[in-house]
C-alpha cells in the first residue's frame, strides 16, 4: 500500500542534496589537498635525518647504560663494592634506562606518524567532495555517518555535529570550493596553509586519533 506523505517524510533526492551540503562543508578541493599533500612531503623528507639521529643518540645512550650495569656487577664479584652499594647503583641506572627505552619506543611508536595520518585525514576530505559531488545516496549517508554524530532529521532539515578532526574542517575551505586556488593567490595561499596548519596540530597533539 502506498505511503500517504506528511510533514515527517522527506523526498530522498532532497535529503540527499542536504546531506551533500553537509559533506562539502568539510570536503577539501582538489587543489588544496595537492598543496597541503607536497607541504607534508617536504616536511617529511626533511624530518629524516633529524628523527634518525634522535633515535641513534637514545639507543646509544641504552647501550651505555647496558655496559655500565656490565661493569657494575664485576665490581660486585670482584668484592670491590658491596652487595649493598651494587643493589642500589644497579637500581639507579635501571631506571634512567627504562625511562630512556620508553622514550625511545614512544618515539619509535608516534615518529612521523602524524605525518601519516595528516596526509591520510586530507585526501579522505578530498574524497568527501567526490562523495559529495557524485557518490550515491547510500555512499553518502555512509561519509555523513563517518564525519559526524548525532545526525537528525528535523521539519524536513538535516543537522549533524561535526567530530574531530572533521570540526576543523567545517566552512574552512568554502571560499575555495568555487575555483581551483591561482598560484599567484597569496590570500589563498594563507588560506590553505592555514587549514594545514590546524590539521598538523591536531595530529601532533593526538597521534592516535580515528576519522
Amino acid at each position: 500500500k502506498k505511503q500517504n506523505c506528511s510533514q515527517k517524510y522527506i523526498r530522498e533526492e532532497l535529503l540527499a542534496e542536504q546531506i551533500s551540503s553537509l559533506i562539502q562543508k568539510v570536503s577539501l578541493p582538489s587543489a588544496w589537498t595537492k598543496k597541503m599533500i607536497n607541504k607534508l612531503d617536504k616536511e617529511k623528507e626533511e624530518n629524516v635525518q633529524a628523527e634518525m639521529t634522535f633515535a641513534q643518540n637514545l639507543k646509544s645512550q641504552i647501550a651505555e647504560h647496558e655496559e655500565t650495569l656490565d661493569k657494575l656487577l664485576d665490581l660486585q664479584l670482584s668484592g670491590t663494592i658491596s652487595t649493598e652499594e651494587y643493589a642500589a647503583k644497579k637500581q639507579k641506572i635501571l631506571n634512567q634506562k627504562i625511562e630512556i627505552s620508553e622514550k625511545l619506543k614512544d618515539f619509535e611508536r608516534k615518529g612521523n606518524r602524524w605525518l601519516e595520518l595528516c596526509k591520510n585525514f586530507i585526501l579522505t576530505a578530498n574524497q568527501a567532495q567526490i562523495a559529495a559531488l557524485r557518490g550515491n545516496f547510500s555512499e553518502k549517508k555512509n561519509f555523513l555517518k563517518r564525519i559526524g554524530s548525532n545526525p537528525l532529521l528535523r521539519e524536513r532539515l538535516v543537522f549533524v555535529e561535526y567530530k574531530n578532526p572533521w570540526k576543523l574542517l567545517e566552512n574552512s575551505s568554502a571560499e575555495a570550493r568555487g575555483e581551483a586556488p591561482s598560484e599567484a593567490g597569496n590570500r589563498n595561499f594563507t588560506n590553505w596553509l592555514s587549514v594545514l596548519n590546524k590539521i598538523r596540530t591536531f595530529f601532533k597533539e593526538n597521534p592516535d586519533a580515528d576519522f
